[in-house]
């Protein structure tokens, strides 16, 4: 049984490209357009700017991941419920999906080109229309511009929270933004138990420009209120969090989970739809759930090596089992390349024979995730008991750290003796043309190039076994290896 997170923001995605000298310069009269989002209403930016107020323009992709990745931060959604209609109107933002090859099946995240579904998170108008993108001469997604009122002018901005945005807005537009005094949003923490005994939490986001400083949150379970919570920490400033945690509860599989304010600072909670929100349990307490204590952990390393490392943690926090940072490259100043590049890096352990359950940490020393060289390579974690997978996850830019909670439970049995000293090399390499192989099973091998190409295939390879590669151009190459417990990528040079 295998299970695939998504750790955070930890996405692998669409190429994207990085100009960025490109779109229109600073000071550009902003191309008008009239345009209607997909829910039919119609938005004319010269109508907007007209009114006096600032424009953002969000040109995004459903395919790109560092759009996804900060589509799920719900900063411009925060943005809009401040400062947007769903706040004080002052600001305009309107999200325009810039490929034109885009369905509405995509931006609902049930097509074939896309990480999710676009409108959940997003409270503002969504314009499918590449045609803007084009006007706007966007190089890469995801592009943002603000149009100030008074000039009606481009200026790109930054990617930032929404804290960040009213001071760009109000630095370049002039003025000072109003905001609304009293507003606030619940945000679910979702979680993982070993049990399905735990402790929930909830968030209360302040999108106010007043502090508060007192809140009461329900846990509903199928609509039911089951759990109440009193905020008593620190006063929550505009834009930032306050967490609230709920006693004990014996939580049900099969329920769904909502958190809801019910009251804040003076504020009774009502039909704001802002005050509720979804949370996920997760329990790994079924027997399908469990895992052998003899594991098998598998990085699939980037092209920086050097700056990766993790850590497998038991119930208590405890490190149990952790790896890297890898051999760093000379291929670049930053230590990239080098023969732990874009390759497997496999480790064995034997976890306690306590029944546990076990998080994950990855760590990159640089601060910029774990990202894939090539497209369509797989960069990111594979754990797996005999040939079983119990967790995986692919990822992308997360930043200095990632953390999963609670990915597999053990059983506390040695169901393998042998796994654990399972070998296997490809050796030399870099090498001149003739790979030979150490393998306990029989495998199959594919060698592609860095385009993709398979330029090399060899079947029913035993220990002891060689292949020549002589034929192919000296350079770098990606073997794929696959047996009927091995999957494996290993990084090929050819000198």
């Amino acid at each position: 049984m295998k299970k695939l997170l998504l750790l955070g923001l930890m996405l692998i995605g669409g190429l994207t490209a990085n100009a960025q000298e490109a779109g229109l310069p600073d000071g550009t009269v902003a191309p008008d357009f009239t345009a209607e989002d997909i829910n039919g209403n119609t938005h004319t930016l010269s109508t907007y700017l007209e009114e006096g107020k600032t424009v953002i323009l969000y040109i995004s992709a459903t395919w790109c991941s560092p759009c996804w990745q900060f589509h799920n931060t719900h900063y411009l959604a925060d943005l809009y419920e401040s400062y947007g209609p769903g706040g004080s109107d002052e600001v305009v933002i309107l999200y325009v999906e810039g490929d034109p090859s885009t369905t509405l099946a995509d931006i609902q995240g049930t097509g074939s080109n896309t990480w999710g579904d676009w409108t959940k998170g997003s409270p503002f108008p969504i314009l499918d229309n590449a045609q803007i993108a084009d006007d706007y001469e966007i190089g890469f997604f995801p592009t943002l511009y603000m149009i100030c009122s008074e000039t009606g002018t481009t200026k790109q901005i930054d990617r930032n929270d929404p804290a960040g945005f009213v001071e760009t807005i109000e630095a370049t537009c002039g003025g000072t933004l109003t905001g609304v005094p009293s507003r606030a949003t619940a945000r679910g923490i979702d979680r993982r138990f070993c049990s399905n005994v735990g402790e929930a939490s909830a968030i209360i986001r302040n999108l106010g420009t007043e502090d508060i400083t007192t809140g009461t949150v329900v846990l509903k379970e199928n609509g039911s209120v089951v759990a109440t919570a009193t905020y008593t920490g620190e006063a929550i400033a505009q834009f930032s969090n306050g967490v609230v945690t709920f006693d004990e509860y014996e939580f049900d599989a099969n329920a769904d989970y909502t958190v809801e304010i019910t009251q804040y600072n003076e504020v009774t909670g009502g039909d704001d739809e802002l005050l509720s929100a979804e949370a996920a349990f997760t329990l790994n307490a079924a027997d399908e759930n469990l895992s052998g204590i003899n594991i098998k952990v598998e990085i699939h390393t980037d092209f920086y090596p050097g700056e990766m490392s993790w850590n497998l943690l038991n119930s208590a926090g405890d490190v149990v089992a952790s790896g890297g940072p890898y051999q760093p490259g000379n291929e670049d100043e930053y230590g990239g390349g080098g023969p732990d590049a874009l390759t497997v890096k496999t480790e064995y352990f034997t976890l306690s024979e306590d029944i546990d359950c076990y998080s994950i940490e990855l760590l990159d020393s640089f601060g910029d995730g774990w990202s894939a060289y090539n497209q369509g390579t797989f960069v990111g974690i594979k754990i797996f008991t005999g040939s079983q997978s119990v967790f995986e996850a692919a990822v992308g830019n997360f930043g200095p750290r990632a953390y999963g909670e609670t990915i597999f439970k053990t059983t506390g049995q040695l169901d393998n003796p042998s796994f654990q000293t399972a070998k296997f090399a490809v050796y030399p390499n870099p090498t001149s043309g003739i790979l030979n192989f150490t393998t306990e099973e029989t495998v199959n091998v594919t060698v592609v190039d860095l385009s993709g190409k398979v330029v090399f295939t060899a079947n029913n390879i035993n220990d002891g076994d060689s292949i020549n590669l002589n034929s192919l151009q000296t350079g770098m190459y990606i073997a794929k290896i696959n047996g009927e417990t091995t999957e494996r990528v290993e990084k090929i040079v050819i000198k």
